[in-house]
C-alpha cells in the first residue's frame, strides 16, 4: 500500500510506502524471465526501464498490435473492441492488422455475440476506415517512438507511404521535433520483410496510402503559426478534438510551455504547464473564449482578443 500524488501533469510520484497495512503475506516480487504468453526470454533495452518481450510472432504482442491499429487514433473502427479482437484471433480468423479486410460477413455471422446486424455493421465499419486519412495508418502500423504526432509530420511532410518507405534516416532526422531514434525507427520498420508483406496486403485490400488534402479554400488559417498548448480537462470538448481544430486552422498543438507560446488552453486540474503559463506571463484561456475565438475571421482578430 503507497500513498501517491499526481507529479508533473500526469505521472504518478510514490510518496511513502504505508508498511502498518502489510499483513505479513507478502511475496517478494521477481521481475519475469520469460514472457508468460509464449515463452520467448525477457529482454530490458539498454535506456529504458520497462521489461519485455521482444518476439515479434509473440501472440500477446500480435494482439496488442490489432487492439492499436483500431483504436480510435488510429484507424477508429468503430465495433472492433478487444474481445471480438481476441475471438477472430482464436478462431484464426486474422493473424496480423491486414486480415481484417479480408473478412467476409460469413465469417462473423454465428460467433458468440454477433449476430447478423453485428456482422453488417463491423464489415461496413472496416470498409469506411480504408479511407482513413495517411497519418492514421502510419499510428496504425505501430512504429516504435511513433504516435500520432510523429505519424502527422511525416505524413504531412512526405505524403505517400510508397515515398515514406523508402526514406533514410538523414531525410527525417531533420523533421521538426524529431530526432535521431524516431527516424531510425521508422527506417528499420519499413526494412523489415513481414511489415513489407503487411503493407502489401493492406494496399492489395484497397486501404488509402496517401495523404488526404481536407483544405478548404474557403478555410482561413486564423492560427497560422501560432503555438498553442493545451492542459487539463475542457468541460465539453475531448482534448484531441481541440487539438484537430487548431491543426485545421493552421496553428501547432505544442506540449510544452514557453515565451514563444501563443496561448494555452486551460481546463480542470491544468498542473504545471498553467503554472509556467502564468510566471512566463502567456495568455491563458477557457474552452468558452476558444470557442468564441475560432468564430474569428483573421490571426489579426485573434490576437486582438487575446
Amino acid at each position: 500500500m503507497v500513498v501517491v500524488q499526481k507529479a508533473g501533469d500526469i505521472i504518478p510520484q510514490v510518496v511513502e510506502v504505508d508498511k502498518e497495512a502489510r499483513t505479513g503475506n507478502e511475496v517478494d516480487f521477481k521481475m519475469p524471465e520469460i514472457c508468460p504468453v509464449c515463452g520467448e526470454p525477457t529482454v530490458r533495452l539498454e535506456g529504458e526501464a520497462a521489461v519485455k518481450c521482444i518476439n515479434i510472432s509473440c501472440p500477446a504482442q500480435i494482439r496488442r498490435g490489432i487492439i492499436h491499429f483500431v483504436s480510435r487514433d488510429a484507424m477508429n473502427i468503430d465495433g472492433l473492441g478487444e474481445s471480438i479482437i481476441t475471438l477472430l484471433l482464436d478462431k484464426k480468423l486474422i493473424k496480423d492488422i491486414s486480415d481484417l479486410y479480408y473478412i467476409k460477413k460469413e465469417d462473423l455471422v454465428g460467433l458468440e455475440r454477433m449476430g447478423e446486424k453485428s456482422a453488417t455493421n463491423l464489415i461496413n465499419a472496416i470498409e469506411k476506415s480504408k479511407s482513413n486519412d495517411l497519418y492514421r495508418l502510419i499510428n496504425g502500423l505501430g512504429i516504435k517512438h511513433i504516435g500520432v504526432k510523429g505519424a502527422k509530420i511525416i505524413a504531412n511532410e512526405f505524403k505517400d507511404l510508397d515515398v515514406i518507405m523508402n526514406l533514410n534516416s538523414n531525410e527525417l532526422v531533420n523533421l521538426e521535433e524529431f530526432g535521431e531514434t524516431m527516424a531510425d525507427s521508422v527506417v528499420e520498420f519499413f526494412r523489415e520483410e513481414k511489415n513489407i508483406a503487411v503493407i502489401e496486403k493492406l494496399k492489395n485490400a484497397g486501404v488509402n496510402t496517401k495523404i488526404i488534402d481536407n483544405d478548404n479554400e474557403e478555410t482561413i488559417k486564423i492560427f497560422d503559426k501560432m503555438k498553442i498548448v493545451l492542459t487539463g480537462t475542457l468541460p465539453t470538448m475531448k482534448r484531441n478534438d481541440a487539438k484537430d481544430i487548431i491543426e485545421k486552422l493552421g496553428g501547432k498543438s505544442t506540449s510544452s510551455v514557453s515565451k514563444s507560446t501563443s496561448f494555452v488552453l486551460a481546463g480542470e486540474e491544468a498542473g504545471s504547464k498553467l503554472t509556467k503559463a502564468n510566471e512566463l506571463g502567456v495568455k491563458v484561456i477557457d474552452e468558452e473564449k476558444f470557442m468564441e475565438i475560432i468564430k474569428l475571421s483573421s490571426k489579426e482578430e485573434v490576437l486582438d482578443s487575446l
